[in-house]
């Protein structure tokens, strides 16, 4: 998933914000439902089914897509990518909320580490003035696609049984109603050139479709934190294509919101060294 930031960056060379997240959603939902009913069991017609696809759409796809490309608009992707590494942190606190777990005192201090390190990376001092609220609209805005995400992760873990192939091909075909007009304004003037098509069409395979559904399934097996350990390759991996690919810059409280970010997946980690289902 990390590859999908730098793709999502460079479709915003000629796509619209619109265009982009609209065009992702409805990429996403044609490559799916039909692996739905090849890998999966279809798509039902029961109210129950339909009720949970919206939840999932909205919170899966639509919110977190239309956030994080808002965010990238103005940010560099390897620092967007940065904030998402703080998802399953972002979990275990909501997990304590919404599914009523007790905490254990080293994931509460994992949380806390991540959520000082949220405060690193955004720098929320340097939002004061014209040219700061420029840039903290974007950041809280990746925070919220954020903040959706982890959402999703524990509506995914207490809905009723599903086939996973099945559920996010529904929720795929919801979000890309939003999608639909959005996407189709693209042909209203000069059709975009091929390098932001590419990059689009693989954003929508490679993070909105596989990513997503890889996802689902494994937080429907081994729990909404079990994905955590992903965020120390996450952190790596979404620098490393930054870098190279778009040149994006590391600056000084990214480096030190790494060093927190680990560190607190690090102590938020069970005893036997993996990131167990809170």
């Amino acid at each position: 998933m990390s590859m999908s930031f730098v793709f999502a960056k460079v479709s915003l060379e000629e796509f619209t914000l619109e265009q982009a997240a609209g065009g992702r959603l409805v990429i996403g939902a044609a490559f799916l439902i039909p692996i739905a009913y090849i890998f999966g069991d279809g798509l039902h017609a029961k109210i129950w089914f339909w009720k949970w696809a919206v939840y999932l759409g909205i919170v899966s796809f639509v919110l977190p897509i239309g956030l994080t490309t808002y965010g990238l608009q103005s940010l560099p992707s390897n620092l967007v990518g940065s904030m998402y590494t703080l998802t399953p942190l972002i979990t275990i606190g909501l997990s304590t909320i919404f599914l009523k777990i007790k905490i254990s005192r080293k994931k509460l201090i994992g949380l806390i580490i991540g959520l000082i390190s949220l405060l690193v990376i955004t720098e929320p001092l340097s939002w004061l003035g014209t040219a700061g609220a420029n840039k903290a609209l974007p950041m809280l805005a990746t925070f919220g696609a954020v903040l959706c995400l982890a959402t999703a992760a524990i509506l995914m873990r207490v809905m009723p049984k599903v086939n996973p192939i099945s559920m996010v091909s529904a929720s795929a075909l919801v979000a890309s109603f939003f999608g639909i007009w959005p996407s189709l304004s693209v042909f209203d003037g000069d059709l975009p050139a091929l390098r932001p098509w590419l990059s689009l069409l693989g954003v929508s395979i490679l993070s909105t479709a596989n990513a997503f559904s890889i996802r689902f399934y494994l937080i429907r097996r081994k729990g909404p934190v079990f994905l955590a350990p992903n965020a120390y390759f996450g952190i790596i991996l979404s620098n490393t294509f930054g870098v190279l690919l778009l040149g994006d810059l590391i600056t000084t409280s990214m480096k030190v919101a790494f060093v927190l970010i680990i560190a607190g997946l690090y102590i938020a980690r069970d005893q036997s060294g993996y990131m167990k289902q809170v």
